[in-house]
């Protein structure tokens, strides 16, 4: 199995995709041109998501529209039409290429409903575990206005956090962060490195996107705040040079790089241990002790003795060993407490004969395991 050497998240908004004539729909030059970069990225060792806009624009095309609608429910109705039509346009050029694709459409509602969130972090994961490309766009057809991702940056950003990627990617008819407009301003300088985003660097940011898009530099710029803060590499690029992001991933300048202000384990441990609430223990043996602390395994079911609380699968819950008061260490459970009774003490491969499903191997992995000693 080829070792992977990031997973890149790359988000293309409607300008992008949009040619300047918008009665001609999607630009499928572009679409042909990442297709290509993606394929080449696949084939060094990286997974791939592509988070995606243009399902209004699409829709707006084929209804005849001269505008994208003022309405909620006309904005919603383009959307569940163009949406049809922008996969079949990925499926196409992706298909030509050997590359499975899947379409995933979320909503903000979803990030913060815990069962929900689980199930669309362990779909993306498992899915670029088979080795397809996930396509994920903003459901719009049933997002009310009020809690809209927007242009798909911000959805970028936190799919990013979900999956915890190295790296997020974000395309704009810009060559990056500039100092002042550079439609305004001929003598406006790119900004290459941003160690930090300061209020100034968001004041330099300002406007919105075009007709078809909501989206901007500001939001561009909020999204990459986001990823920094939980560990993420962080570029906006020029959406007609996708061909230089194998470049990218080998370190040259391109565009804006916003730089990370900390690992993704370090942050996601930090989140685990200092804000989650415990919700139940797990009571384990010596051998499960000593491999979780001694040698980073994760904790199987095999090595559980007993379980106190009450607790759902997604909920923080504490280690501890048999002789113990104090917790070894805290974690996130992938099974509730009704379902670690029917499987503590079993091997890992006998979950599904018992339950008559699984959520993996593991009860905490150990990306998800914080040692408290």
């Amino acid at each position: 199995m080829t070792k992977i050497k990031e997973i890149i998240i790359i988000k293309i908004g409607t300008t992008t995709l949009t040619p300047t004539d918008s009665d001609k729909g999607i630009n499928t030059s572009v679409i042909e041109n990442l297709s290509d970069v993606i394929s080449r990225l696949r084939k060094q060792g990286n997974k791939l998501i592509l988070v995606t806009s243009g399902a209004v624009a699409l829709g707006v095309k084929k209804l005849n529209l001269s505008k994208k609608p003022n309405t909620i429910l006309g904005k919603q109705a383009a959307a569940a039409i163009g949406q049809a039509l922008l996969m079949q346009t990925y499926e196409k050029y992706f298909s030509g290429l050997g590359i499975p694709i899947a379409q995933i459409l979320l909503t903000r509602e979803g990030f913060v409903q815990r069962e929900t969130y689980i199930n669309a972090r362990e779909t993306i994961l498992e899915l670029l575990d088979m080795d397809v490309l996930p396509i994920i766009n903003e459901n719009d057809a049933v997002a009310s206005e009020e809690i809209r991702f927007g242009d798909n940056d911000m959805l970028s950003a936190m799919v990013s956090d979900l999956i915890s990627a190295d790296r997020l990617i974000i395309l704009t008819d810009e060559e990056g962060l500039y100092d002042s407009n550079p439609k305004e301003n001929k003598n406006a300088k790119l900004i290459q490195t941003i160690e930090k985003i300061t209020p100034e660097i968001e004041k330099m940011a300002s406007g919105t996107g075009s007709r078809f898009s909501s989206g901007g530099m500001a939001s561009k710029i909020q999204a990459a705040k986001l990823a920094t803060s939980v560990g993420i590499k962080t570029h906006i690029i020029h959406g007609k040079k996708v061909e230089l992001i194998p470049e990218l991933t080998d370190g040259k300048q391109i565009g804006t790089v916003f730089l990370a202000h900390s690992t993704k384990a370090e942050k996601r441990k930090s989140w685990i241990t200092h804000s989650l609430v415990s919700s139940g223990k797990v009571i384990v043996d010596a051998g499960a002790k000593n491999a979780i602390l001694n040698t980073g395994k994760s904790l199987l079911p095999a090595g559980i003795k007993k379980i106190t609380g009450d607790f759902q699968r997604g909920s923080a819950i504490d280690v501890l060993n048999t002789d113990e008061n104090q917790p070894f260490a805290k974690g996130i459970t992938n099974y509730g407490s009704s379902e670690l009774e029917r499987i503590k003490g079993l091997k890992s491969n006998d979950i599904e004969k018992v339950l008559g499903y699984t959520y993996g191997e593991t009860v905490i992995h150990r990306d998800d395991l914080v040692l408290l000693i």
